[in-house]
């Protein structure tokens, strides 16, 4: 039975991936959902919580020097610095570096300085004098588990806030873009029969998915690569998950600016894009590609009820 059910879902999302599950290519405006005081309210509540920073949220791709310019570009526009300081934070990929990665040389190519932060081998003091250095910081993607663990031991989380109160540019991909927000899901279990990636019949044995808790700067659950059918299956944990989530699909990211929010796409995959759920509010599978202040209303909502107990 347990196998028959899977198969149904794993058809649904399949389709899901074709039709943009029904109503996700249609505009969602939010005047729909909120009332015209409330969007006014939550607007600002989330302009207000982090005016000077920017985070960049990759859900993948954006892998070559000329899909990831726009997003090299607008980081370095929001920094408007001669010569800004690039961190790169490999934690989520255990901290393995060989002494160069992609990330630093274009950010080096850029004109900037560039440095890195293995944050399992250095003391939460170098870690926090590291971001307080960084203009610029790019987490890379990775095992979310290794990641979460080690950032709240070397107290990593508050140097992030830290960092983007005082205008710094917080990026990443797949982890690395999880980790900004206020929970991830991500595919570091052991292995069970589930929806995966692969057919013919996209169920079988792969690793499986659990929540982890981040550094909350943006108060949504983030899901990366939406566009593949593993990670598709988080739609039926958004349907009861008891907060808003933001799935970004592979060629997409969802870019927060002083809290507005907008949709950069890879090139080469200009239609992919990025979808919000908030149950609560009747939202569902809503393509923010259509109207990305939804986010932030959404956003300056979950902030006020946390301010409100």
């Amino acid at each position: 039975m347990e196998k028959i059910r899977l198969y149904f879902k794993a058809v649904a999302l399949i389709l899901s991936l074709v039709t943009g599950f029904f109503g996700g290519l249609l505009p969602h405006k939010a005047e729909r959902y909120y009332s015209a005081e409330e969007i006014a309210a939550f607007t600002a509540k989330a302009e207000a919580a982090y005016p000077n920073g920017m985070i960049i949220m990759i859900g993948g791709k954006f892998d070559s020097d000329e899909t990831f310019r726009p997003i090299l570009e607008r980081s370095l526009a929001h920094v408007g610095k001669q010569r800004p300081h690039m961190l790169y934070v490999p934690t989520a990929a255990y901290d393995n570096y060989a002494g160069t990665d992609a990330h630093t040389a274009r950010f080096r190519s850029a004109g900037c300085e560039t440095d890195v932060l293995l944050v399992s081998k250095e003391t939460a003091a170098a870690a926090a004098e590291k971001f307080a250095w960084a203009d610029i910081v790019y987490a890379e993607g990775g095992n979310l588990r290794f990641l979460t663990e080690n950032w709240a031991e070397k107290g990593v989380y508050a140097a992030a806030d830290a960092a983007l109160r005082r205008g710094a540019v917080l990026m990443g991909f797949s982890s690395g873009a999880m980790c900004w927000a206020d929970k991830g899901w991500d595919d570091t279990e052991p292995e069970t029969f589930r929806i995966i990636h692969h057919g013919p019949f996209f169920v079988g044995m792969g690793k499986d998915f659990a929540y982890y808790d981040c550094a909350g700067l943006l108060p949504f659950c983030l899901v990366p690569h939406f566009d593949s059918i593993n990670w598709r299956s988080y739609t039926y944990e958004a349907e009861t998950a008891g907060y808003p989530s933001v799935c970004i699909e592979n060629g997409a990211a969802l870019v927060y600016e002083g809290g507005r929010y907008s949709v950069l796409s890879d090139a080469g995959t200009p239609t992919r894009s990025v979808y919000l759920f908030h149950p609560a509010r009747g939202i569902r599978f809503v393509n923010l590609r259509q109207d990305a202040t939804l986010a932030a209303v959404a956003d300056g909502e979950c902030r006020t009820l946390r301010a409100n107990g």
